[in-house]
């Protein structure tokens, strides 16, 4: 416990990468936009669609901004990659929308509820 906190767990916040060969490889943005976020969006628009149980519906409200917390509490993105994640994921909707707006119901009970009956063996011999 006492060495963990003394050193680094997440490369590369405590080494200087804009020297040598490093740099050339080395993206300081690469982390916009944050897909934590966008994929938090996603799974939270479904749920709020899609779930029947209103406690269901609570915990996909919750999801992203308790995502959010998490990836700015921890360092691994800023609140502008949050935004920019947000972004991706709002112009992909929009522009899946059109395209999925006939081809799905709007909501699942809409769905088939049983599958057809399959033929019995004796009818597949015959």
């Amino acid at each position: 416990m006492c060495c963990s906190g003394s050193t680094s767990a997440a490369p590369p916040r405590s080494i200087d990468l804009n020297k040598g060969l490093v740099s050339s490889l080395y993206n300081p943005y690469a982390a916009v936009p944050s897909m934590h976020i966008g994929y938090a969006l996603i799974v939270a628009a479904s749920l709020l669609l899609y779930a029947r149980r209103p406690l269901v519906r609570v915990v996909g409200a919750l999801y992203p901004p308790f995502v959010l917390l998490v990836v700015v509490a921890t360092g691994n993105h800023f609140f502008f990659d949050a935004a920019a994640g947000a972004l991706v994921a709002v112009v992909a909707a929009a522009a899946a929308a059109p395209l999925t707006r006939r081809a799905a119901p709007n909501r699942i009970s809409e769905l088939p509820t049983r599958p057809e009956p399959r033929p019995a063996y004796e009818e597949l011999a015959a």
